[in-house]
C-alpha cells in the first residue's frame, strides 16, 4: 500500500469518526515497521490539514472538524505510550502552545518526536497564561522550551513571552515551530534558538542544542 493509498484510507476512518478502525489502522502499520516519522508527515498532518481546510470552506462543520481532531489525539497518546526511546538524554524540555494558541496538536507530535529522542518531555498543551508559564520555567528551569504557534495573530503575546523567558532563564535554548510565514520566522529568529520546520529538523536541533 502506497503513503498516498494509507492516507486515504486514514481519512475515510476519520469521515467515519471511527476511532477504533484509526487505532487499529496504525497498529497494523506498525507491524508493517511504518516509521513513526512517515506516520505523522505522510498521514497525521496531511490528515489534520484536510480537515482543516474543508472546515474552512464549509466543507465540513466544527463538530465533524473536532471528532477528527480528538481521534488524532488518541493516536498520539498511543504512540506516547508505546514509544522506545532511540537515546537516553539527562535534559528536559517544556513543550506546548505559545500564549493564546489552543491548536495543540503540533505540540502533541513535537512531544512524542522528542521523548522518542530522548527527552523527558514536560506537555503542558494548549495556552496557559503567559505568567504563569513564566513563573513554571523559573522554578522547573528546563534545558530546552518547545513552543507551537499556528496563527500570526499570536505574534505580539508570543514576543513578550520570548522576552520575558530570556530574563527568568537566559540559558535555556528556546524552539519555535508550527508557522512557516517568512515574515514571521524572520521576527521570531530575534528572539527564539531555533525555528523548526518540521518535527525531524526540530529534534535533531534539540540534540545539538
Amino acid at each position: 500500500m502506497t503513503r498516498e493509498e494509507q492516507l486515504n484510507l486514514f481519512l475515510e476512518c476519520l469521515e467515519e469518526g471511527n476511532r477504533r478502525r484509526c487505532l487499529n489502522l496504525v497498529r497494523e502499520w506498525e507491524q508493517q515497521n511504518l516509521p513513526d516519522e512517515q506516520l505523522y508527515n505522510d498521514i497525521i498532518i496531511p490528515a489534520l490539514v484536510r480537515f482543516g481546510s474543508d472546515w474552512e470552506s464549509n466543507r465540513k462543520g466544527i463538530v465533524e472538524e473536532h471528532i477528527a481532531t480528538q481521534i488524532i489525539k488518541a493516536v498520539l497518546a498511543y504512540k506516547a505510550a508505546t514509544l522506545t526511546p532511540r537515546h537516553t538524554r539527562d535534559r528536559t524540555a517544556l513543550v506546548g502552545c505559545v500564549p493564546e494558541e489552543q491548536h495543540d496538536v503540533a505540540s502533541l507530535l513535537m512531544a512524542n518526536a522528542l521523548e522518542a529522542d530522548g527527552w523527558q518531555v514536560l506537555l503542558y498543551g494548549g495556552s496557559v497564561p503567559r505568567h504563569d508559564l513564566v513563573e513554571s520555567v523559573r522554578r522547573i528551569k528546563p534545558d530546552l522550551i518547545c513552543l507551537t504557534m499556528k496563527s500570526i495573530a499570536h505574534l505580539e503575546p508570543t514576543i513578550k513571552l520570548l522576552t520575558e523567558l530570556r530574563k527568568v532563564s537566559p540559558d535555556m535554548k528556546i524552539m519555535i515551530g508550527g508557522n512557516s510565514m517568512p515574515s514571521v520566522r524572520s521576527i521570531l529568529a530575534e528572539y527564539a534558538d531555533v525555528i523548526a520546520d518540521d518535527f525531524r529538523q526540530g529534534t535533531e536541533a534539540a540534540a545539538r542544542l
